[in-house]
Formats: structure tokens, C-alpha cells, sequence
């Protein structure tokens, strides 16, 4: 309480005693939502980033009425267990079923290029082809999946790109492992046809 009266008052010292007190905490929880597969989409870093932004946004307009001692951390435990779930629903959705995820790593058939396709410059209709594709895959993205493959074609870091769009660069590791088993996959089905 007297925490985020003093941030309400103008202390920025504050806002960073709440979020070094209780990110490491609130990180766990958030993990503890989450399964094995389902850690590989959702970055719990990015989930208590996204708690933060909520709870001091709201805070600011006094939305919150904290009486006893523990509530701060009772009301940030429960927006992370919200936000997280929210996630846990968004990434089972039908379109983004994790379910429907194979390990690559594992499987051996997985190439998606011959080394012989590689070793010779390609001619103009599969240069045409080639493009073709990619438009038609990027076109099946998420906004976010497009944006950050678009910026990794472009040859920005990781880095770069998590600062962009505001994710950790973890979560951008995954989404571009993620874009590059969609797209390992579709080139292996226009292969076998």
C-alpha cells in the first residue's frame, strides 16, 4: 500500500521496488499455468510485463483500493493467473491449436531444402515461384509472426526486433521458430506434391 502510494505521488523508485519485488514471484506463478509445450509460445516475462502495464495504468486512474497488508501482491497474483490464461486460451484456439504441433527436432524427414538445390544459382521461374510462395505464406501469419519475419528478412537482431514490438527476445526466438517449422512444413507438403 505504501508502495504504490508513494508511485502515486510522483516516486519512480517506487513503480521499480513493485516490480523487482515481486516479478520473480509473479514470473513462477505465471510459469506454473503454463505446460511444457505451451512455455514454448508464451514467455512468462512477457506475460508480467503485460501485468505491469495493466496494473499501473489502472492504478493511475485509481481503480484499485488496497486496505490490508498483502493485497498488492494478491491483486498482481491475480491479474498474472488472468493474463495468463488469457494467453493458455488464445494459443488453443482452433487456428493456433498447440496441439496440433510436431517436434521437428525429432523428426528426421524434416529437410526442408535438398543441399543440391542450394549448390546452383536458381532460374527465374523458381526465383518467381520462390516469391510467390513466400507472399501466400506470409498472408497465413499473425499480424505479429508477419511483423517479426519481415524485420528478421530485413537482417535485424533479435534484439532490434524485441525492442520493436515490445517482446522479450526469447518470445521472438519462438515466434521465428515457430514461422520456420509453419514454413518447413508447407515447402515439405509443395515438395511431395
Amino acid at each position: 500500500m505504501v508502495l504504490l502510494d508513494r508511485w502515486k505521488a510522483g516516486d519512480e523508485s517506487a513503480a521499480e521496488e513493485i516490480f523487482t519485488r515481486y516479478m520473480n514471484r509473479l514470473a513462477g506463478l505465471a510459469r506454473s499455468r503454463l505446460s511444457e509445450k505451451m512455455q514454448r509460445r508464451v514467455d512468462a516475462e512477457d506475460v508480467i510485463q503485460s501485468v505491469y502495464r495493466s496494473f499501473f495504468r489502472h492504478a493511475k486512474d485509481d481503480r484499485y483500493e488496497l486496505k490490508r497488508s498483502g493485497d498488492l501482491w494478491r491483486l498482481l497474483a491475480a491479474i498474472t493467473v488472468n493474463k495468463t490464461m488469457g494467453q493458455v486460451e488464445f494459443h488453443q484456439a482452433a487456428k493456433r491449436a498447440i496441439d496440433g504441433e510436431r517436434d521437428w527436432s525429432e523428426d528426421e524427414n524434416a529437410s526442408v531444402i535438398s543441399p543440391f538445390a542450394i549448390a546452383r544459382e536458381p532460374t527465374v521461374e523458381e526465383a518467381v515461384a520462390l516469391n510467390d510462395e513466400i507472399e501466400a505464406f506470409m498472408k497465413t501469419l499473425e499480424p505479429l509472426e508477419r511483423k517479426v519475419l519481415e524485420m528478421r528478412l530485413q537482417d535485424r537482431s533479435t534484439e532490434k526486433i524485441a525492442d520493436e514490438v515490445e517482446y522479450s527476445p526469447r518470445t521472438v526466438r519462438r515466434i521465428l521458430d515457430r514461422v520456420k517449422e509453419t514454413l518447413t512444413a508447407r515447402l515439405n507438403h509443395v515438395n511431395s506434391d
